[in-house]
Parts: structure tokens; C-alpha cells; sequence
């Protein structure tokens, strides 16, 4: 037992996704910055459900200069691109909040065996696509967040839906 705890360890310092033939891309972040995006995936069990110990996978696609490889999210972008998933018995999905947008809460779960995450986007329920965030770096390169950007598809009927929200 040991062991295999050791190279689960192991595997995460390098940066290995363990979870690699068992996630589902549910949405990304973009960023002004630059190209790199942070994407969150479901992790899955073999009969294809969502995890209930770790249901979320988030990394970095390092687009910007290492030709989209993975790389972890370190404890300082935790405080932006963190997330609390927590297992919903009563309606058997998991609610969802990502540290950055705590005012829009989601929810995920499988639509026909997908894991999809459904947020509201002008007041409507939407599968998310892509967030993106609109900054300008501030003091000591730490970027000032103007405004952020949901991208989704309604589910009732697959329309496409765009907010922008502007952070005072």
C-alpha cells in the first residue's frame, strides 16, 4: 500500500495526470495575458461517474510556450483558479464554485453520459464552455481582473449564450 501511495505521490510532483483515460473536459479559462488556459475536467470512475472523492481535475495548458503541455496549479494559483466541488446526495450531482466567481455558482453532472457544468448565464441554465478574464497586471505582476466573460449553450435547446460581468 505504501508503494502505490508513493507512486501516486510521484506521479503528481512530476506533473503525470493519473487521471488521463478517465476525465471529461468540462470548461477552460482564457486569460488576456496570455495564451495559457486553466482547464477543469471531471474525473471519472470505470463505470463512467463522476468521482465523488475527486471529482475535479484542474490544470494549466501552457500554450504560450511549451506547446500546450500540462503543468499543475500551483498553491498561489489555487487562490484564483481553486475551486470547491462537493457531492450533492439529494440531487446526485455535485455543486460546484470556483474561488474566483463565488457569485455564480454551478453545478455538474453527466447529460448522456457526459459530464457537463451548468451555471447561469443571463439568467439562463447553460452548459459552460470557456471563461474569460479580462486584466491588466498590477503591482508586482499580479494581474488586476476588469472583467470576466461565460461562454455556454443553453440546455434546453443548445442556443448560445454570452455574459460579460464587470468586477468594481
Amino acid at each position: 500500500m505504501k508503494r502505490a501511495i508513493s507512486f501516486v505521490l510521484l506521479f503528481l510532483m512530476l506533473g503525470v495526470n493519473i487521471y488521463a483515460d478517465k476525465t471529461s473536459n468540462l470548461f477552460v479559462i482564457e486569460r488576456s495575458k496570455n495564451a495559457n488556459v486553466v482547464s477543469y475536467d471531471a474525473v471519472l470512475t470505470d463505470d463512467g461517474k463522476i468521482n465523488e472523492k475527486f471529482p475535479i481535475d484542474a490544470y494549466w495548458l501552457l500554450y504560450a510556450y511549451k506547446n500546450g503541455e500540462r503543468e499543475e496549479l500551483s498553491a498561489f494559483d489555487k487562490k484564483a483558479y481553486g475551486f470547491k466541488a462537493k457531492y450533492n446526495a439529494e440531487k446526485q450531482n455535485f455543486d460546484f464554485v470556483l474561488k474566483a466567481a463565488k457569485d455564480k455558482p454551478m453545478t455538474i453532472d453527466l447529460y448522456d453520459g457526459v459530464a457537463k457544468a451548468v451555471i447561469k448565464i443571463n439568467n439562463v441554465d447553460c452548459f459552460l464552455e470557456k471563461v474569460y478574464i479580462g486584466s491588466v497586471d498590477g503591482a508586482f505582476g499580479i494581474p488586476n481582473v476588469s472583467f470576466y466573460e461565460l461562454f455556454g449553450t443553453e440546455v434546453s435547446n443548445g442556443a448560445k449564450q454570452q455574459q460579460k460581468i464587470v468586477v468594481k
